[in-house]
């Protein structure tokens, strides 16, 4: 499992293009569903990036997170965690010594990452965007990463761009790390398959939209 090294705060304040908010204790008050859902079909409508009208399901985070050891001391990166629905689970199942990287570009998620993160030292929530998870881990003296979760969509990308994006996270990726992604529909095996050495598929259909496709792929 990978250690992660904090380096002194000015450091990262002097980082151009990111915002970072430190958590510092372990109680949490995490928005509630409805608050959530409203706070996704509006960012829905306002922002681009945002491709969900509505949280994961609990069905579907369940799916995606069993893969991950939550026995062992971790260092987790999430792109795009929204209101914090996987975040919240991930949390409440990691060792007192692992650390979640929330790495979120729209402002209002920010916000409430922000928010119901401000009491667990586990988090760290940076505003900024995953094609720059190279800078933000170098920001942060991070080596290497044990699992990336991400449900951004990547058919939002061109080729180019989603080719870039997958390269950088096997990258970052510890020796044995994964990158657990679920999509609406699948686009993406093949990619996967090209830059990871495993890739498992699985579908959830429990979910809005239904039957997501998830993908545990082995660096």
């Amino acid at each position: 499992m990978t250690a992660l090294k904090h380096a002194p705060l000015s450091a990262y304040l002097a980082r151009a293009g990111s915002s970072l908010v430190f958590c510092d204790s372990s109680t949490r008050a995490v928005p509630s569903a409805l608050s959530g859902t409203f706070s996704y079909i509006k960012n829905f409508l306002q922002d681009q990036d945002v491709a969900a009208i509505v949280p994961s399901s609990s069905f579907l985070v369940r799916r995606v997170c069993k893969w991950i050891d939550f026995e062992e001391d971790q260092v987790v990166v999430e792109y795009g965690p929204g209101n914090g629905v996987f975040s919240e689970f991930i949390l409440d199942r990691m060792t007192a010594d692992s650390t979640l990287l929330l790495v979120e570009s729209n402002p209002d998620f920010v916000e409430m990452l922000e928010e119901w993160t401000s009491d667990d030292p586990r988090a760290l929530v940076v505003q900024d965007r995953a094609e720059r998870i190279v800078d933000i881990l170098d920001a942060h003296d991070v080596d290497a990463v044990d699992y990336i979760v991400s449900g951004i969509p990547f058919s939002f990308f061109d080729e180019g761009e989603r080719e870039e994006l997958l390269a950088r996270t096997r990258d970052v990726l510890a020796e044995d790390g994964k990158f657990l992604v679920y999509q609406n529909y699948n686009h993406l095996e093949a990619p996967l398959r090209k830059h990871f050495s495993a890739v498992t598929k699985e579908y959830e259909p429990r979910n809005i939209p239904p039957t997501m496709f998830v993908y545990e792929a082995q660096k």
